[in-house]
């Protein structure tokens, strides 16, 4: 997460994430709401600093024109646009303390959006985090950190069609600062495999 902090520079202005870097975002249709810093900072002024806690739904891990992208979607469930940006941030930290990568993605969905990847895009998509450690050598990134939110709560299909909100650079790290959780999604692909290694432990005794 230090490493992280250490690459942002408070001058600069994050732009809309909701962008085709990935080419999950295109088909959005939200033009993005430029808030002030003074309005962003108050819908955060919440107890859960570090967001909420999520279940990871797929990482996709992509070799792209010899860079390597990582892409990894969650679930939240009815999480408010702040508590979500919150989360796709915190994992996206924790992420990248894990795996080395050239770009970053955490999008983040309510729990009763759509699960397969075609369904990943428009109003599905809830919160939006990129991170690249050297932007200037990814197509698209001119800053390490894009990130959106829309307003509001998902509908009960799992869909968002609030204003889509952007951060600027200071609030990034603003929030990450006063993070006291680092830790990733429950993962249930990872903890059927774990609790299958152990019965064959066990099972070998």
């Amino acid at each position: 997460m230090k490493a992280i902090l250490s690459k942002l520079r408070p001058s600069k202005r994050l732009v809309i994430v909701l962008s085709a870097a990935f080419g999950v975002s295109a088909a959005s249709g939200g033009a993005a709401v430029y808030v002030g810093r003074e309005r962003i900072l108050t819908s955060f002024a919440e107890p859960s600093t570090s967001g909420l806690e999520c279940t990871a739904l797929r990482t996709l891990k992509l070799d792209h024109k010899g860079q390597r992208w990582i892409r990894l979607h969650v679930k939240t469930d009815r999480a408010s646009g702040p508590e979500r940006i919150r989360t796709a941030l915190r994992v996206a930290g924790a992420l990248a303390g894990k795996e080395k990568a050239d770009l970053y993605q955490v999008v983040v969905l309510d729990a009763a959006g759509p699960e397969d990847r075609a369904g990943v895009r428009g109003a599905a998509i809830g919160a939006e985090v990129l991170f690249a450690p050297e932007p200037r050598n990814v197509s698209g990134m001119d800053e390490p950190f894009r990130a959106s939110y829309k307003a509001g709560t998902a509908n009960a299909a799992g869909m968002f069609h609030g204003k889509a909100v952007t951060l600027q650079l200071d609030d990034v790290r603003a929030l990450m600062a006063k993070m006291a959780d680092r830790s990733m999604c429950i993962d249930p692909g990872a903890t059927e495999a774990a609790n299958a290694a152990a019965a064959g432990e066990n099972a070998g005794h």
